[in-house]
């Protein structure tokens, strides 16, 4: 693969003056801070700029400047994290947060292996805060990239092997225009979310069309070429939401694996989702050692993870009796019902909660 059959020069040129007429506003753009790129790009891994930038404006609202966020609690960016999923990255912003502050001196690092060095901070958010802050040749490989290079390429190759990907990290770097690599970036980024999409791109309107094999040849919707994924994990669960005197109980999942640290209500899996009211009592107290009085079972409800299908049903469980047992999770709390509105829960389960407080 080769830019053999591209004018380097004019497809810069053409780029970055659509980009200049046509980006969208966002909040992050022209700055000359580094911290709200660096704030952004964390949010905006594996979530849509349209998700993530109302979660923008309460982060750059509450955290200002890198030393109000480092000296953030980890319970509040949790919280304020609360249905952007991924938690991992909210705990790895705080991280890398703190030693941005005490490892560079409140600057974000001025080399690629720096910035590798900082919790969360892969390929992609290092080579985007380095190009967009600092104005450093590094070209950024998202999806939005893959696509636009594969359909202008017609790269045939499955884009989920990493000697695809080395590829067009090696076209995007030859094409890059060294003196605006910044914006360079963003205006390959920009092409792919508002032209180039995944499903019916709008050809008649790409700036770049003439330079485009696949767009050329009608095929644009055949890239890029991506080999099916891992069929997700499915897994089914009750989840007890569990009353006593004016409180419900609540638990905090370990410090690591999925959701880690996060409080949610005590579950338990199960083979059948079907199981009939009279099995439960018995799954309650062979989990957790307890019992209570059933009240009501909530019709199924999902929710989707990147690797995980979860099926579950609520169960509202009233005056709950003996000693709980359970080596799972961290910490059991009795957290009074007035007091629920200040917590967040993790999606999954405030589906539950939503369930209870509409019946």
């Amino acid at each position: 693969m080769s830019l053999n059959t591209i004018k380097i020069v004019p497809f810069q040129r053409i780029l970055l003056t659509w980009f200049r007429h046509n980006q969208r506003s966002l909040p992050w753009r022209g700055q000359t801070d580094w911290y709200p790129v660096f704030l952004s790009e964390f949010l905006l891994q594996q979530t849509r700029v349209q998700q993530a930038l109302p979660y923008y404006e309460k982060f750059i609202s509450a955290y200002p400047d890198i030393t109000a966020l480092a000296a953030a609690d980890e319970d509040d960016i949790l919280a304020m994290w609360t249905g952007l999923g991924y938690y991992a990255r909210a705990r790895n912003l705080l991280k890398a947060a703190r030693q941005i502050t005490g490892r560079f001196n409140g600057h974000f690092p001025h080399t690629y292996k720096e910035a590798l060095s900082l919790p969360g901070i892969g390929p992609y958010t290092a080579t985007a805060v380095l190009s967009i802050a600092y104005n450093q040749p590094y070209p950024v490989i998202d999806g939005n990239v893959i696509r636009v290079l594969s359909r202008i390429f017609m790269i045939s190759e499955d884009t989920r092997l990493t000697s695809t990907r080395k590829t067009i990290e090696q076209l995007a770097n030859q094409l890059i225009d060294k003196q605006q690599p910044g914006h360079f970036n963003e205006a390959l980024m920009e092409l792919g979310a508002i032209i180039c999409t995944p499903r019916r791109p709008n050809c008649s309107s790409c700036p770049v069309y003439s330079f485009c094999r696949a767009g050329q040849s009608k095929q644009a919707e055949s890239f890029p070429v991506r080999s099916r994924p891992p069929e997700k994990r499915k897994l089914n669960h009750f989840v007890f939401l569990i009353r006593q005197n004016g409180a419900i109980l609540l638990a905090r999942r370990p410090a690591t694996g999925l959701l880690a640290g996060m409080w949610e209500f005590p579950y338990a899996a199960t083979d059948n989702l079907d199981s009939a009211p009279a099995e439960l009592p018995g799954l309650l107290q062979k989990t957790y050692g307890i019992k209570g009085k059933f009240r009501s079972v909530s019709p199924v409800l999902q929710h989707i993870y990147s690797h995980i299908r979860l099926r579950y049903r609520a169960v509202l469980i009233d005056d709950a009796a003996g000693k709980f047992k359970n080596k799972f999770y961290d910490k059991f709390v009795w957290k009074p019902l007035t007091e629920m509105d200040n917590l967040r829960l993790h999606t999954a389960h405030a589906k539950a909660w939503n369930w209870l407080i509409e019946q």
